[in-house]
């Protein structure tokens, strides 16, 4: 029974003819990426709001960081204003006022 290590298989790994998995063969397609931009505008829209806050932000934040900030703006904005609206209109937010005709 032979033994494989993985220094065997390491040495192995440089011999065998990958050429066929190699995806720079294929040809570049931005086909998949535009369907699904189109099919998901707000992903679109976004990203790009994403980006500028990133652009304003400067290097120090990355993508995903620029992303969280914004998230959590948004919800303090959210949270914020339904607490005025329940103030101003007796404890309801103006959905519900609307909503209630």
């Amino acid at each position: 029974m032979k033994i494989t290590t993985i220094s065997s298989i390491n040495n192995n790994t440089s011999k065998i003819d990958n050429s066929r998995f190699d995806i720079s063969k294929f040809p570049k397609s931005n086909d998949l990426i535009n369907v699904l931009n189109q099919m998901f505008l707000e992903q679109t829209y976004e990203n790009k709001t994403v980006l500028e806050a990133k652009r304003i932000l400067g290097e120090k934040y990355s993508f995903e960081d620029a992303r969280s900030l914004i998230a959590a703006f948004g919800y303090l904005i959210d949270d914020w204003l339904e607490e005025y609206e329940r103030k101003v209109f007796n404890n309801k937010t103006v959905k519900e006022l609307i909503h209630s005709f």
